[in-house]
């Protein structure tokens, strides 16, 4: 910052204080009124202009054993917190590495698995990194399974196999046969994307002081529908794909 652009800014708040102190000398309670009315809608006088909070993350990839399906319906929480409706530039969060979203995710991954078994079907997406507003994840956790595959590990009296694969950024970091007990399923055509969930969540008025930290896209056995589960600051929350 320039010594010009910082004597600007030193006058500026100089002005400022001393209309607010000759505004309090004249008028005690409205001025009392004034600071209580902006506590009340949540805003504040910024001189300097505020930036988004930028997230860089050690993403470490999860040494997976075994899989059953559940894992996909309990969304663990987050280790970055994101407001909903951002109500200022500094409560913006902007994660570096967050590239794919949950559609992003599974078209970059669904081929490696087509590659694993033919008949592989989807279990579960989840985010292992911070989100963005745009439903994006610097990591993503998918799993799958084949019923053909299950077929000949019954047959041959061997434990049953899935297929884990790991994103980081935009690339595929680990790809793996892991045990399994999981269930996919078929994707419905034009399947909604994690942003549009998150779009969602954002106009209903009870999530406009609430943050997020973590994405989960699964599939309800009792329902039979794909959801997205979202951990929030009060509590989880699901989101019906169509």
């Amino acid at each position: 910052m320039s010594n010009k652009t910082l004597i600007i800014i030193l006058a500026v708040l100089v002005v400022v204080v001393v209309l607010a102190a000759g505004f309090y000398a004249i008028s005690p309670n409205g001025f009392k009124n004034v600071i209580s009315k902006l506590k009340e809608t949540g805003k504040s006088i910024n001189l300097i202009s505020e930036k988004p909070k930028v997230v860089e993350e050690k993403l470490v990839i999860p040494e997976t054993q075994k899989i059953t399906g559940a894992e996909g319906k309990v969304v663990n929480e987050g280790s970055v917190a994101v407001p909903l409706v951002p109500e200022n530039e500094s409560e913006k969060v902007i994660v570096s590495k967050a590239v794919l979203t949950v559609k992003g995710s599974y078209d970059l991954a669904n081929p490696e698995a087509q590659k694993w078994s033919s008949d592989a079907k989807l279990v579960f997406i989840k985010s292992l990194g911070a989100i963005t507003l745009e439903g994006k994840s610097s990591q993503w956790q998918l799993a799958f399974s084949s019923a053909s595959a299950k077929a000949t590990a019954d047959k041959s009296k061997t434990k049953q196999k899935g297929y884990e694969i790991i994103i980081q950024a935009d690339q595929i970091v680990s790809k793996k046969e892991i045990e399994s007990t999981a269930v996919g399923a078929d994707l419905p055509k034009n399947w909604k994307d994690s942003g549009e969930a998150i779009k969602t969540l954002q106009e209903m008025p009870q999530y406009n002081n609430v943050s997020i930290s973590a994405i989960n896209f699964f599939y309800n056995t009792d329902a039979k529908e794909w959801r997205y589960g979202f951990s929030t600051s009060i509590g989880s929350v699901s989101v019906k794909l169509q």
